[in-house]
């Protein structure tokens, strides 16, 4: 039996999977996140060498059949970067007597081919960041959006969380009517009073994945009807409509391709994914937009491409 390794590593969570030569799934690990952009340089590769490890132990009597790994680790995003990533996960299965290829590639590459099959087509990522990819048969890849929690973000669980818990500021001063997002935050975090919110964010140092967390409540409160959640959601789901539409107007080939969405705001918030659907498509043409969180997770589809790179195949 010949076995392949997937990891999947980004803001919120490092998630590494091993399939068989049929594809069927061994194990699963999940640790902490792995970007570095989120987590320190050195904490970031800790990450993701502690997943190989968990992993690893978990299918310890197939250790000998690994053939190849496949990696896709959120912030390593230049060839000098992508670079020392592949030279320590080296170093490290060494180390195990692991003398194996390993390849890495992109999130999007590993996204669509756990959704699609295919490592070909949009993917469009809202969770604790946002971006869109575009990989087309002739081997070129586009991008936009994907600026960071700074200069960008729109429509990702950072941006939605950090203008919920504005808005509840903007509501304590009378600026907002009252949204039913206070008492959810309050509730969730053990809060006397809103306004000791301010202490929490900031004595707190919160990081981007504690900032993003607050999505999960905008999302709760926008499906029940709130206002004040529903237009975060409603605006941030336009503007990264927007961002994939602008995609898609400069690389037309990608419309005939599938749109693949995934993500942990696309996954539990419907009405984002509905207004996000809904403003793709106003950009022309008739799109097939897949739901990737139907699929396998994307460190499946890491392990599925280590397969057909160690075999030289295509996507």
């Amino acid at each position: 039996m010949k076995v392949y390794l997937g990891l999947d590593g980004g803001g919120t969570k490092t998630d590494a999977a091993a399939l068989d030569e049929a594809g069927e799934l061994l194990a699963r690990y999940t640790g902490g996140p792995s970007n570095p952009h989120s987590v320190s340089w050195d904490t970031a590769l800790t990450e993701v060498m502690s997943a190989i490890d968990g992993l690893l132990e978990r299918i310890r009597e197939a250790a000998a059949d690994i053939v190849s790994i496949c990696l896709a680790v959120s912030g390593f995003s230049t060839m000098e970067e992508q670079a020392i990533l592949k030279d320590a996960v080296q170093q490290h299965l060494l180390k195990r007597s692991l003398p194996i290829p390993v390849f890495i590639q992109s999130e999007g590459q590993i996204s669509l081919m756990a959704a699609l099959g295919s490592s070909f087509g949009t993917l469009v990522i809202s969770g604790t960041g946002s971006i869109c990819y575009g990989y087309s048969p002739d081997g070129s890849c586009h991008r936009t959006g994907g600026w960071g929690h700074i200069l960008g973000d729109e429509g990702s669980g950072y941006r939605i969380g950090l203008r919920a818990l504005q808005s509840v500021m903007r509501s304590y001063d009378a600026v907002l009517p009252a949204t039913a997002m206070t008492g959810m935050i309050m509730e969730e975090y053990h809060l006397q009073r809103i306004s000791d919110l301010k202490e929490y964010i900031y004595h707190s140092s919160a990081a981007k994945s504690q900032i993003a967390a607050f999505s999960k409540l905008c999302i709760q409160a926008a499906e029940a009807g709130d206002g004040a959640a529903a237009v975060i959601l409603t605006e941030e789901a336009e503007a990264l409509g927007g961002t994939a539409a602008a995609l898609l107007r400069r690389n037309p080939e990608l419309t005939r391709l599938p749109v693949v969405l995934c993500g942990s705001v696309f996954r539990h918030s419907p009405v984002f994914r509905g207004l996000f659907c809904e403003r793709l498509q106003q950009s022309g043409g008739k799109l097939a937009i897949v739901d990737g969180s139907l699929g396998a997770p994307p460190s499946a589809g890491a392990a599925q491409l280590a397969r057909r790179l160690v075999g030289g195949q295509a996507g």
